[in-house]
């Protein structure tokens, strides 16, 4: 089966359950974006990876953009050996994957773009759910980058593009970071760390820590979806590398949300009909 390359199910939110489950098991860290490199190197085409450059691994491994920055510099020295040894110290060392810079240009582009993307659209979704009100934003923050998504990103961007200009680095002025960086505060306390959206998330984590279990077990009695279809394709090498552990996290990973909410219902939500043959019973 084709693994999904990006988030895991749920997002941030989702990558957060799974290192708790990893480092519960002494999986190591998980983190999402050495997970994608994990996915193109070592999952896909039936476990034997793709032909992907390091140039674009290493943009991928880089581009957590929860390291905000004023200037993107690319680290031009950086070597096929160093990308190696930055990959493999982020899945040992938490929080590793936010000090690292990427080899090129492109990568920084890509790190900034996801700040870009989503600082503005969670606070959009954040109103949608009634988390916050527009208002709420700080007149300090709306005076420089607006109130809107589609006004966020327009004047980041507009911004990025003026004060990088002709530069072999990214930059934005010092009106604009400050802002930034305010409304970054502002949204993990508003929003990240808003103890309404945690109460419906401790609800999820069982779902999470559930399927890991299930899967584990399917694996030791090498049964169930995950060892019939996951496991289907994949090399040799790759189930006697991997402990079941690591595979689960790796087939949990690689899903859609809604796959994995397919998943919980088929295996844990009894059937109409079951649910009628123990009445009958």
């Amino acid at each position: 089966m084709d693994m999904i390359c990006g988030h895991v199910p749920f997002g941030h939110f989702g990558e957060r359950v799974l290192n708790d489950i990893c480092m519960r098991n002494n999986l190591g860290v998980f983190i999402h974006n050495a997970q994608s490199v994990r996915v193109l190197q070592t999952l896909e085409n039936n476990g034997q990876g793709l032909n992907i450059t390091v140039q674009v691994l290493d943009g991928i491994l880089c581009h957590n953009g929860e390291m905000l920055e004023k200037k993107y510099v690319p680290d031009y020295g950086k070597t096929i050996e160093k990308f190696n040894e930055e990959y493999k110290r982020c899945w040992q060392e938490k929080g590793f994957d936010k000090t690292i810079r990427a080899m090129t240009l492109e990568g920084c582009v890509v790190r900034i773009s996801d700040v870009i993307a989503y600082i503005g659209r969670d606070i959009e979704d954040a109103i949608i759910l009634g988390v916050l009100k527009r208002e709420d934003i700080p007149e300090e923050i709306t005076s420089v980058l607006g109130n809107t998504n589609a006004q966020i990103i327009d004047h980041l961007v507009m911004d990025l593009l003026e004060h990088s200009y002709d530069k072999p680095y990214l930059e934005f002025s010092d009106s604009v970071f400050e802002a930034l960086k305010k409304l970054m505060e502002f949204n993990y306390k508003n929003i990240y760390h808003n103890p309404i959206k945690s109460e419906t998330e401790e609800r999820s984590i069982k779902i999470f820590e559930m399927l890991y279990d299930r899967y584990v077990k399917d694996l030791e009695n090498k049964t169930g979806y995950i060892y019939e279809e996951f496991l289907k394709d994949m090399p040799k090498e790759y189930i006697e590398n991997n402990s079941y552990g690591k595979i689960a996290v790796d087939f949990i990973a690689g899903m859609t949300d809604n796959f994995f909410i397919e998943q919980f219902e088929n295996g844990f939500i009894p059937t109409k009909y079951e649910t009628k043959q123990k009445e009958e019973q």
